[in-house]
Formats: structure tokens, sequence, C-alpha cells
């Protein structure tokens, strides 16, 4: 590498960042090609904490329906307050939907200015945009989270209500008497929608096709999944669009380390990008951490159709309780 005319020698460097550790001087075009791979792979990585928070909300949502069913399956209410009860459920509740709100306002309000300053391309900017436009466009749940965010934060917190309903499975025997085999308890939060539509933070054309729905109520289990679903495809899209990018920014910083490991004569480590007082740590396995971000959640994409239960499945092949019955 050359040092360009009218610079000095110690301008542009990496660095080892331990005691000891060698200093190797670089030109400013590879330097300018360093900056701007760190600026995509880190990027990347702070979008992907983003949704990451997302999605652990979401799991927090999912968490709480099971966890409530359990406990109220097992609650005497005979001996209980029940107020108190139903109160710190409705509580747990809108945490939970109000994070997940939140956190999808993080993520679309951060990943839009990540996109737009630090991957600073036209073609970069203009995928957003269009991918946005397209989720939204394309999903009823994305459309009402996206204002419902508005009016937990505005008018009043998104829980309209829940119902917890028990439910009975019957058999009869081989002598034609009826027993009862099990029983299971459901929680069904949902959304007031006359409420929600009448705020000023529903927009008339959201108004319009809840109008359309001719609903009272639009069950959250379904909204939430639905909208999980949604963001999921949406990040999707978004770490298919970047993986050449970090792929490219990979080998740069890859080409960064051989050079420094071949001007020290053995393997280079913990390396620092520097520019007279300022430095900047350039790991080696940052790509290799954005592609394993990149696997999680990917169930995320049938999250509506998806549920967890924990009801005994009979098969005549496994025991589980048959002969008891």
């Amino acid at each position: 590498m050359t040092i360009q005319t009218g610079e000095s020698l110690a301008s542009y460097s990496l660095c080892e960042a331990f005691l000891g550790g060698q200093t190797f001087n670089i030109d400013k075009l590879q330097y300018v090609k360093l900056n701007d791979a760190l600026d995509t792979v880190v990027s990347t990585l702070e979008i992907e904490e983003l949704f990451q928070v997302f999605a652990q909300s979401f799991l927090r949502f999912e968490k709480d329906l099971l966890d409530v069913a359990f406990e109220f399956s097992y609650v005497n209410m005979k001996f209980n307050n029940n107020e108190e009860f139903f109160s710190n459920v409705r509580h747990r509740f809108n945490v939970s939907i109000i994070t997940i709100l939140t956190a999808f306002k993080s993520y679309d309000d951060h990943c839009n200015r990540i996109l737009k300053y630090s991957i600073n391309t036209p073609e970069t900017k203009n995928f957003n945009c269009e991918t946005r436009r397209e989720i939204f466009d394309n999903h009823l749940s994305y459309r009402i989270c996206a204002m419902l965010r508005d009016y937990a934060q505005h008018r009043a917190l998104p829980l309209g209500g829940y119902v917890i309903g028990g439910v009975d499975d019957f058999a009869c025997d081989d002598a034609g008497i009826t027993r009862k085999l099990d029983t299971g308890f459901n929680v069904s939060p949902w959304l007031n929608v006359s409420e929600f539509k009448s705020s000023s933070q529903c927009k008339p054309s959201l108004q319009k096709e809840l109008d359309h729905l001719d609903c009272e109520k639009i069950d959250m289990k379904w909204l939430i999944r639905s909208f999980a679903g949604a963001m999921y495809k949406r990040h999707a899209l978004l770490r298919t669009f970047l993986t050449p990018k970090i792929e490219a920014s990979n080998e740069q910083i890859a080409t960064g380390y051989n050079f420094a490991s071949a001007a020290k004569g053995s393997e280079a480590q913990f390396l620092e990008l520097r520019w007279n007082n300022k430095k900047r740590p350039m790991r080696n396995d940052l790509g290799a951490k954005v592609f394993k971000a990149f696997e999680t959640y990917e169930s995320f994409m049938g999250a509506e159709r998806l549920y967890v239960t924990s009801k005994i499945n009979r098969d005549d092949t496994i025991y589980c309780g048959q002969d008891e019955r």
C-alpha cells in the first residue's frame, strides 16, 4: 500500500489494541474502504439488535398468554381476590403489547436513520422505503399496529379487554357412558375497535377498513401474531438485500487483517482502525456475527398460524394415561 502525496505517514493506520501491539500504516483509500466496511457491518448489527428486541417482546407476549392460562387453571378463585388477579392480568397484557409497539417504532425509526446515513447509497434508501410501503400496504395487522402505537401513546391503553375460558373434552367409553377426558384453559385478549377507530390516531383509510370488517373486537392474539409475521417479512427482505454488502465488507476487513499479518510476519489480532486521534475496533468476526443473527427467528414467518399448547396428544402408540380414565 502506498501513502498518498501530501499526507503524513502516520495519518491512517491499523493498530493492534493490546500492550505491545504493532501499528501498520495504510493510505487514505484503504482507510475509506475499511471505514465504509465497518459502517456497513456495524450498522447491520445495530438493525439486527433492534429486530431482536422486537422479537423478544413478541415472545414475551406469547409467554404471558401461557402463564395467565396456567395460573388461572390452578388458582382457587373461592379463596383469592378475583379483582386483584384480573387487574394484574390486564396490566401484564398492556405492558407486553406496549412493549411490542414501542420496539416496532424503535426499529422503524432507527432502521430508516441507519440505512439513510450509515449505509449511504440511493439504492439502500429506496429499498427501505419500498419495503416499508409494501409491507404496510399488504398487511392489515401491520397497518393497525403502526397506528395503534400512537393510540397507546396519546389516547388510551391498547388492551380493550380479555376473556379466560375453560374447555372440557368428552368421549364415550365402550359402555356408552360419556366421560370427561380433560379440561383446558384459553386466554383471549382483544382490541376495542369502536374506541380505536374513533380516535384521531386511526387514519380515515384504516377507519374505512375497520368499518368494512364490521367487528366490535379484534383478537389480539391474531393481531400480534400476524403483525410479528409481517415484521419478520420486512426484516427478512432487508437481510437478503444486505447479504452481498456484508459479504463484500467482510472481505474488505479480511484484506486489512491479511495486510497487517503480512507486515507483521505473523497473525495480526484485535486491530483498530485509526485516523489521527480517532479510532474504532475492527474485529474480524463481525461478518460471522451478522450471518449468525440472520439465521434467527425464521419461524416468525408463520407466526399467525403457529401457537404453543401443553395439551396432551392422545396416541395409541404412546402411553399418556388413557387407562386411568
